[in-house]
């Protein structure tokens, strides 16, 4: 039994974009995690006359044995990257199970057309701010990600 919120039932895919130091060659490796929380969050600051308005997504994502920080996640050989995943600032999280592929060399399916693809349905961001909110004395320990 779960000890997180009956509301944390959104699956996600997250992908991880990897630059190979030696080949500079891009690659993005899929994630599924299930059970997570997915808020689009809209705000309006008046400032004056003038109103402004952001649209974030908030994320939260239950503490995972699979998570590694970036630091760690680019130190695994390339072939075992899918087993992990991390979340880094530039990476991306759609709101549901997709198994659309991310290739940066490929027209159509790199990532900024995948993005747009559903961004559309507001399903997609692209990783802003991590919070790691894990460790000694925590309830419901997760990790907090708050993208555009």
């Amino acid at each position: 039994m779960s000890d997180y919120p009956v509301w944390w039932e959104t699956t996600i895919t997250v992908y991880n974009k990897y630059l190979d130091p030696q080949t500079l060659v891009i690659t993005w490796y899929r994630h599924v995690l299930h059970n997570c929380f997915w808020k689009n969050a809209s705000e309006k600051v008046n400032i004056g006359n003038t109103v402004l308005e952001t649209n974030n997504i908030i994320c939260r994502i239950p503490k995972d044995d699979a998570y590694l920080p970036k630091y760690m996640w680019i130190q695994v050989p390339n072939d075992k990257m899918q087993n992990y995943f991390t979340l880094a600032p530039g990476d991306l999280i759609i709101n549901g199970e997709v198994d659309d592929r991310i290739d940066e060399y490929i027209a159509g399916h790199r990532a900024n057309d995948v993005k747009q693809k559903y961004k559309e349905m507001q399903g997609c961001l692209e990783i802003q701010d991590v919070a790691v909110n894990v460790g000694a004395g925590r309830n419901n320990e997760h990790y907090y990600v708050r993208g555009i």
